[in-house]
Order: C-alpha cells, then sequence, then structure tokens
C-alpha cells in the first residue's frame, strides 16, 4: 500500500480547500476533516472506491465516506442544472472558466485526492470535496486527455456562493 503525504506546496494547495468560507467553491468540513493533517490520516488509513490514471504520472483517487459522515460542500455542477444568467467567466489559476453563482454549496460524502507518485510515496497535488472532476484542457496532456477534459469542462462548472453586494 502506498503512503500519502504533503509536499510543501501540495500542503499549500489543499489547505485553500479548508477555509470555513462558502465563498469560493469547495471545502472540507471542519466537523469530519478539521485539518489537512486529519484528511492525509484519513485516506492513508482508507482504501480508495476508485483510482482514475491521468496523464503527467497522476492519478485521482476517489472516496466515499460510507457513515453518514458528509466530507464537505462540492464545489462543481452540471451547466445544465443552472440557468444561463446565473453562469459567469472568472479567471482562476490562469485559466477562463465557466463559474456558476449560487445560494448554497450542496453537501457531498465523496472527496478526491489528486496525488503524483513519488519515490516517497504518493504527493498530494490536490484534495476536494465531490465528485473526480477532470483537469482543465492544457498543454502537456495526450490530444485524448485533452479532448476529454475539454469537453468535461463544456458540460460542468465550478460553483460559488453568491456575494450579497
Amino acid at each position: 500500500m502506498q503512503i500519502f503525504y504533503y509536499s510543501e506546496s501540495g500542503r499549500k494547495h489543499v489547505a485553500r480547500h479548508f477555509v470555513d468560507s462558502h465563498l469560493a467553491g469547495s471545502h472540507f468540513l471542519s466537523s469530519t476533516f478539521p485539518t489537512p493533517d486529519d484528511l492525509l490520516t484519513y485516506v492513508n488509513a482508507n482504501a480508495p472506491r476508485e483510482i482514475i490514471k491521468q496523464s503527467m504520472g497522476k492519478c485521482a483517487y476517489c472516496f466515499n465516506l460510507s457513515d453518514g459522515r458528509m466530507a464537505g460542500t462540492s464545489g462543481i455542477a452540471l451547466r445544465q442544472e443552472l440557468n444561463s444568467q446565473d453562469i459567469v467567466r472568472e479567471v482562476r489559476d490562469g485559466y477562463t472558466i465557466d463559474v456558476g453563482i449560487v445560494k448554497t454549496l450542496p453537501l457531498t460524502s465523496e472527496f478526491c485526492i489528486i496525488a503524483h507518485e513519488s519515490p516517497q510515496g504518493l504527493s498530494i497535488v490536490t484534495a476536494f470535496p465531490g465528485g473526480y472532476a477532470r483537469a482543465f484542457a492544457q498543454k502537456g496532456q495526450t490530444p485524448e486527455e485533452y479532448a476529454l477534459n475539454e469537453q468535461f469542462w463544456a458540460e460542468h462548472v465550478l460553483l460559488r456562493i453568491a456575494v450579497d453586494d
């Protein structure tokens, strides 16, 4: 069994999903995973329900809490589930993407860990509550993966809570 661990940059990225603010996409519930280290302890003690190979040596490890607890809030939805006037364009991490503006984020028992295999184990790149979400289409991906990622993001949007003016 491989052991998950955080690099310094991975820990910083994952920590963004532990903020107690509902303003920006998915986050872990502090009642389930108070800190990134609590999440790390869980994934090192439990088997994922699914492993999805990605390009550039990465895999997605998908987990589902089966004890009735919620992992956090999901920050992704099918585009068709939202009204077109609730979708805006935003720049995130250098990508211009469509974002659905919602009143609340749905709770989910699912979460994913994206990790890169290294000699020390599985270096966590990111972790987020919700089902598997493909990477944004980018250079370096195989043509097949690029097409799949592009199609996924044509059908899905990230979510964030509406900010009252």
